[in-house]
Parts: C-alpha cells; structure tokens; sequence
C-alpha cells in the first residue's frame, strides 16, 4: 500500500533530502506542499504530515489546529520541524495532538526512522480497527 508522506515546506531542501532517503522505499511516496496549498494535503488524507516550521509563511498554531480540526486528518500523525529551542513554543504545539517536535539540524536518520516507525504503527492500527 502507498504510503504518501506530505512535507509542508515553502523550500525544497528537506523534501528532495527526505525523497532521496526513501528513493529505495516504493511504498512510500515523498510530496511538498507550500503552505497555500495546505488543502491538497487535507483533501488527500496522508499517512503522515511534516511541517517545517521555519520555511513556512503561517502561524505554526493555527496551522495544526486547522490539520485537526479536519474530520478526515484528526488522527494523521504530525511531526514539526523546527529550530525554536524555547520549551513553552514547543509545548504549546504538542498540546495540539501533534506527535513529535524534532529540534533542527535533523538528523536525517533519526528523522527516517520516525517516519518509518509511525507510518508502521498507523497502519498496523488502522487494519486492526478501521
């Protein structure tokens, strides 16, 4: 099954790295979304959703809360991309229901195993209890 990982990014360069990454990988398809086009993402329901926050042009907040509240991506899994170090940010976005907030640098391996690893369990959840 297709496993289609949406990157929520205004620039390229985690999203060619990530493809490259997973170049090996045919379930997975790696896609770039600009924050403008943030309803194809909704539209299309992923198996996961990545926002780099730092190469956005929208409140990181508002931007989760909007993913939520979208019947059809309540449960997707969210990870943020970030370099804001403060742990209120941080926390405040967590509260949200987003799953994980990865510090920058990211760690390409870390952040390929994460992937891996939710998209797994989603899926295992959603055959066991569709």
């Amino acid at each position: 099954m297709l496993q289609e990982i949406y990157i929520i990014d205004n620039e390229s360069e985690i999203v060619e790295t990530l493809k490259d990454a997973f170049k090996n990988e045919s379930e997975y398809k790696i896609k770039g979304i600009k924050t403008e086009n943030i309803e194809v993402a909704l539209k299309n329901i992923p198996a996961l959703i990545i926002i780099n926050e730092d190469c956005i042009n929208q409140d990181i907040i508002a931007l989760c809360k909007k993913i939520r509240e979208d019947d059809d991506n309540s449960i997707t899994p969210i990870v943020v991309l970030g370099s804001n170090r403060d742990k209120e940010h941080r926390i405040s976005i967590l509260k949200l229901c987003v799953e994980y907030y990865i510090l920058k640098p990211v760690d390409i391996d870390y952040l390929y195993y994460t992937i891996k690893n939710i998209v797994r369990l989603m899926y295992n959840n959603r055959r066991v209890s569709p």
